[in-house]
């Protein structure tokens, strides 16, 4: 048999050496490394360091929305704002006043069945603000008339009475200073106030009609005493303040005065359902 002699140029030649070794060298490769493997702990590479595993990257959880169809984009929008507007009426607190709360300043206690108002008397609600669920409120006087002030009511239900007491205590009022006789007070009883239907005039406050009890010139000696003991005074102090009664036998005396200590307010009624309630509230005057 006779083969037939070919001759290849010199760029086919050069060719098939570069294919030749290009193999050779990705056959070294795979020999060196190998192929990965799933769960082989050889190719996982463990971080020890606890400071270079800390997630430094905030974990959104954003709220997507649903795709919408093209066609149905401005029925979508119209039907997202009315759904927020639902949403806000049924979410905000509806006031148990029949009528919108009088833009003036003054007291302010808002219960579940009624809301009591005292314009221009500015005074600070002790505890917690929200007296929803309360029977009862207790504020520390700031300024603004007691006596002559008006107790406001707003009620969706009816108000049947509203009563009023109040507590005084015989003081000193001096060049010294003022000094209350914490043993000489009065509670008195609850008084009807006469007003309405939801506007009670407060009355009976002013130092002269104030309740103030039987004394003595040593039952007022003795009561100075506790009560410059109790705040501490040294002998020289608390003998100043005992020796400026002088003669004094009722509270009605100088250097002697009576003072208001605290005012309370009960408002009795019934809600919109029927249901009785009973609110009060307290002011109490700093000494």
């Amino acid at each position: 048999m006779k083969f037939m002699n070919f001759r290849f140029p010199k760029c086919v030649w050069l060719l098939c050496f570069t294919i030749i070794c290009f193999s050779c060298n990705n056959s070294n490769k795979a020999i060196n490394h190998g192929a990965i493997v799933l769960g082989d702990s050889t190719t996982i590479v463990t971080e020890r360091d606890p400071k270079k595993l800390l997630d430094l990257v905030t974990d959104l959880k954003p709220d997507i929305p649903p795709a919408v169809k093209p066609d149905t984009v401005s029925n979508t929008q119209v039907a997202v704002k009315d759904t927020i507007k639902k949403t806000a009426i049924t979410v905000t607190p509806v006031s148990p006043a029949a009528t919108p709360v009088p833009n003036v300043p003054g007291l302010k206690a808002e219960f579940k069945e009624v809301m009591i108002i005292i314009p221009n008397l500015n005074a600070k609600l002790a505890g917690k603000p929200n007296l929803i669920g309360a029977n009862g409120a207790v504020y520390t006087w700031l300024n603004g008339p007691i006596d002559g002030a008006i107790v406001r009511t707003r009620t969706k239900g009816t108000i049947s009475k509203v009563s009023q007491r109040y507590q005084s205590v015989v003081g000193i009022k001096n060049k010294i200073g003022t000094l209350p006789l914490e043993s000489l007070t009065v509670t008195t009883n609850w008084e009807a106030i006469k007003g309405g239907p939801n506007s009670f005039p407060v009355k009976g406050l002013d130092p002269e009609s104030l309740q103030y009890p039987k004394t003595s010139n040593a039952a007022i000696k003795n009561a100075v005493l506790r009560a410059a003991t109790q705040r501490r005074m040294n002998h020289k102090k608390v003998q100043e303040w005992v020796n400026s009664v002088g003669n004094a036998r009722t509270p009605t005396q100088k250097p002697l005065t009576v003072m208001l200590r605290s005012v309370m307010w009960k408002i009795d009624g019934k809600d919109e359902n029927g249901k009785v309630f009973s609110k009060q509230i307290r002011v109490d005057i700093p000494m």
